[in-house]
């Protein structure tokens, strides 16, 4: 109670001048029309202030919330887009509907490596998940890597920049396959292989997944051819191609299990 007093006498004379203060505007607001229009705008002004920092503050807190809501949008648009995914192969008449086996899972990156030949990647999800080894896994704007080994909560998976992964693609405006790797210099710069040389290609024609594994759907678009040249010698074309994302630089994944995959295996291990 001493030290209240104490300070009390100390900032008597501030006290008193916003005592004054306080009583003077009172007096002006219920006296004067004129002060009272002003003191309504200033006061409708401080609280404008006060509210939007309040928003911001609370906005900030509910970042995660925020996230992890575009993320549930963006996993439903994602798996509407991969179902929608359908190219020219066959003529109308013999058009059916098709049957879409893959699942998306969302997962966020924790480690994600790029300065090396042989990356990796790490995501918050695991077998509590429904995460198995060798699923696919993409990103809004292309594909990412295939899971190579699972815990309980988390999951490595082999990145698109690794340069003994190779992933099946074709080219959207002809009929050619071929086999997609990292250079091993920038994380956007990749090469082709294996396409044959009768195949018509044209800079800046699209590279699309394959559809011939069992880990990505046909159709995903993942960059662009930026030049090519015909090896006479060998019956294939080097392309070079950019993908329209950077593998480095994703933070939330989505992770495709195939649920035909033990079916497929199955049949593989019966052929071999």
């Amino acid at each position: 109670m001493q030290r209240i007093v104490e300070a009390l006498v100390r900032f008597r004379n501030p006290i008193s001048y916003l005592v004054l203060l306080g009583l003077s505007i009172t007096f002006l607001n219920g006296r004067s029309s004129f002060h009272q229009n002003h003191l309504e705008n200033y006061s409708l002004y401080f609280s404008q202030s006060i509210y939007s920092f309040s928003h911001h503050i609370e906005n900030y807190f509910n970042l995660k919330k925020i996230n992890e809501r575009l993320l549930k949008e963006n996993k439903i648009l994602i798996d509407l887009q991969l179902k929608s995914n359908e190219l020219k192969l066959y003529p109308s008449n013999q058009k059916s509907k098709k049957r879409f086996p893959f699942k998306v899972i969302t997962a966020n990156v924790i480690k994600n490596s790029f300065l090396n030949q042989r990356n990796f990647l790490i995501i918050d999800k695991g077998s509590k998940d429904g995460i198995v080894s060798e699923m696919g896994v993409i990103s809004d704007h292309g594909i990412i890597g295939i899971i190579k080994s699972v815990s309980e909560h988390y999951s490595t998976v082999i990145s698109v920049l690794n340069q003994n992964l190779k992933i099946n693609v074709r080219l959207k405006n002809s009929s050619a396959f071929g086999s997609l790797s990292w250079k091993g210099t920038n994380p956007i710069d990749f090469q082709v292989d294996d396409v044959v040389v009768n195949s018509s290609l044209i800079n800046g024609d699209t590279i699309l997944t394959g559809g011939m594994s069992s880990y990505f759907p046909l159709g995903i678009p993942l960059g662009k051819i930026t030049s090519y040249n015909r090896d006479t010698r060998s019956g294939y074309y080097k392309i070079n191609t950019s993908l329209f994302e950077d593998p480095s630089q994703v933070y939330h994944v989505y992770v495709i299990e195939n649920k035909d995959i033990e079916e497929i295996n199955k049949l593989k291990k019966e052929i071999k």
